[in-house]
């Protein structure tokens, strides 16, 4: 089989590395667990990954946004966040800081509607940015994502507007929106952002015996999509999360949880193909600066998802990542 042409040297080869709450943290972000999977995120020849704290919110009706900061908590605290941070650092791979909200019951952040109403929402959920733009101020974070997924609040383009120019404020570094597949054109301010962020989820087969021929033309719309996207606002492309669960059909519907489809047939080599169909698509868009994969545990041995999960690691899907994420010639070892 033909080989994947490395991604290009300045373009993110990342993972999102996912901190793991079991145990009460204990082997999460900042852990001696943690730090070992950097070390194999590295050993893949990737030069960034993204980390995730969490806010919480009650349902997609609440306008209220909590955030973990305690070190008693199982979550994503200021310490560990600090230290992931720190560790990935020192082991020469760059960070995006994505904070993300998770609403009670697994909702959908997309469909958020605050009763309050949006105004009520911004003043919640822009302190809870702030913090965090503080933190990638302090810790040297390179970028930083300023929300995702948050569809429904796209209307609110002022709002927008006003929350990007006061991180701009206390934060040096690059900024990204992270807007689902499907909505990636309805985003009014990409101008004052960096980068179009996508979480690149859509559809590359309609069932699980589809064709590679096919998925490769199916991506390819999608793709065209982008590039037109990116020469319309003259930003290039970060995919901010880009993932295929171990199970034959991975390619139909991939945005589903692991848990949407208990009884799929777990097939590594499913996840493979649509990696090797992904990067293959990518290698030729200029356009996109970086891809993310998910997603990469702090715990190997976490319980939070099965053999047919999303995590490439100790699957075929690896040496996949592998061959892409090698340097190309004459680039530094050390981005």
């Amino acid at each position: 089989m033909e080989r994947l042409p490395a991604l290009g040297p300045n373009v993110h080869r990342g993972v999102c590395f996912a901190h793991s709450y079991q145990s009460g943290g204990a082997h999460g972000y900042g852990s001696d667990a943690s730090r070992a999977q950097l070390e194999e995120v590295r050993g893949l020849g990737a030069n960034w990954v993204s980390v995730t704290p969490f806010g919480f919110m009650s349902s997609l009706e609440s306008h209220e946004v909590r955030s973990v900061r305690t070190a008693g908590a199982a979550g994503e605290t200021h310490e560990r966040m600090r230290r992931v941070i720190e560790d990935a650092h020192a082991r020469s791979l760059k960070v995006m800081l994505k904070p993300h909200l998770w609403i009670r019951g697994g909702a959908w952040r997309a469909e958020l509607a605050p009763a309050a109403g949006w105004e009520a929402f911004f003043e919640t959920y822009e302190p809870f940015l702030l913090d965090y733009a503080r933190m990638a101020q302090e810790t040297g974070v390179e970028v930083l994502v300023v929300g995702t997924e948050l569809r429904s609040s796209l209307t609110e383009t002022a709002s927008w507007r006003r929350l990007i120019a006061r991180v701009r404020a206390v934060y040096q570094g690059e900024l990204v929106y992270a807007a689902n597949w499907d909505a990636s054109d309805d985003v009014p301010f990409w101008d004052a952002l960096d980068y179009v962020g996508v979480q690149f989820y859509p559809s590359l087969a309609d069932d699980e015996h589809a064709d590679e021929a096919s998925m490769q033309a199916r991506l390819s719309v999608a793709l065209d999509q982008l590039d037109a996207l990116s020469e319309r606002v003259q930003r290039p492309v970060l995919i901010t999360e880009v993932g295929y669960k171990s199970v034959a059909g991975c390619a139909v519907r991939p945005y589903e949880w692991t848990e949407h489809r208990p009884d799929a047939q777990v097939d590594p080599i499913a996840q493979a193909t649509a990696y090797r169909v992904f990067f293959a698509g990518v290698a030729a868009r200029p356009n996109i600066r970086g891809v993310y994969l998910w997603k990469w545990f702090t715990d190997p041995d976490t319980g939070e998802e099965g053999p047919g999960g999303f995590s490439p690691r100790g699957k075929p899907a690896a040496a996949i990542l592998q061959e892409v994420f090698r340097h190309p010639v004459g680039e530094s070892s050390t981005l």
